[in-house]
């Protein structure tokens, strides 16, 4: 089956900032970083249940799931499969308050 895929707002400005961020040591690595995003993306929408599920205790968080950034695996996309479409939500560092901010993205 193939997936649509739709990124959101908050998701793209997610991997500018963290791609600025890198960019203040190494530009070239924060150009390797937005190919990273947009190959992990493809891989999402190729293979979208490959990624597991984001254990959370909130059950209107329950349907993410959660994919590191091929080659910046602090970096985690949170996304889920709607029908014939996935929506990438966030990209987030590993070290953020990821439930909170899912939180308040989400509810």
């Amino acid at each position: 089956m193939k997936f649509a895929l739709t990124i959101f707002p908050a998701a793209e400005a997610d991997v500018d900032a963290a791609a600025r961020f890198i960019a203040q040591n190494n530009l070239p690595a924060a150009l390797r970083f937005y190919d990273c995003v947009d190959a992990t993306f493809t891989q999402i929408r190729d293979y979208p249940m490959r990624s597991p599920r984001y254990e959370l205790e909130e059950p209107r968080l329950a349907h993410l799931r959660k994919r590191s950034v091929m080659k910046f695996p602090n970096y985690l996309t949170f996304y889920r499969i709607e029908e014939r479409e996935i929506q990438i939500i966030r990209v987030l560092h590993g070290a953020r308050d990821i439930p909170a901010i899912l939180w308040d993205e989400l509810t």
